[in-house]
């Protein structure tokens, strides 16, 4: 939601539309680099929710700032906001492949396209909020995405573990203490 959602709500920043595009054109780049090493060094639980409340978090001092008129440090937020937000959908999207069983794994990908696809289309409506309260819907997007990070919580820790290609591997292996 908020990968699609931040570039259409900067306009209520009041930057350059164009200079913001590019740049977060631009900040996207890096997240394809950075997303392996997380995935290397790091768990993927703790990846995720640390780059959902991040990202949250910042969408929420975007909003802050932006009412005390600081545009350009908001901006600034708003590039970090969508950095934490793409990088977050990276590890989801192998996260999400790590956890179920090969039997089932087109059907997790294919949810996880569909909640893209829904999030995609409500983002405009959240978004176009920002019009009668300048910025609101970054409040909206950081609330949004911190408190369904916490949902990673509730997850699997899956780095290291080994892929099952049945529902009955995946059963014998939850079993296991």
């Amino acid at each position: 939601m908020m990968y699609y959602g931040v570039p259409l709500a900067v306009r209520d920043i009041k930057v350059n539309i164009y200079l913001s595009e590019a740049l977060n054109a631009m900040v996207e780049l890096p997240t394809f680099v950075i997303t392996p090493i997380l995935l290397e060094k790091f768990n993927r639980r703790s990846s995720v929710l640390v780059n959902c409340l991040l990202g949250g978090g910042l969408g929420v001092l975007c909003f802050v700032l932006t009412i005390f008129g600081r545009t350009n440090v908001a901006f600034a937020l708003e590039l970090g906001s969508f950095f934490c937000a793409r990088i977050g959908f990276n590890l989801m999207a192998v996260y999400m492949i790590e956890m179920f069983p090969t039997c089932v794994r087109n059907l997790a990908t294919m949810m996880l396209r569909q909640a893209l696809v829904v999030g995609g289309a409500c983002c405009p409506i959240i978004a176009s909020v920002g019009r009668n309260v300048p910025s609101l819907s970054f409040a909206v997007f950081g609330f949004a995405v911190s408190g369904l990070g916490l949902f990673a919580l509730l997850l699997p820790e899956t780095k290291g573990s080994n892929l099952c290609d049945t529902m009955e591997e995946q059963e014998l292996l939850e079993a296991k203490p």
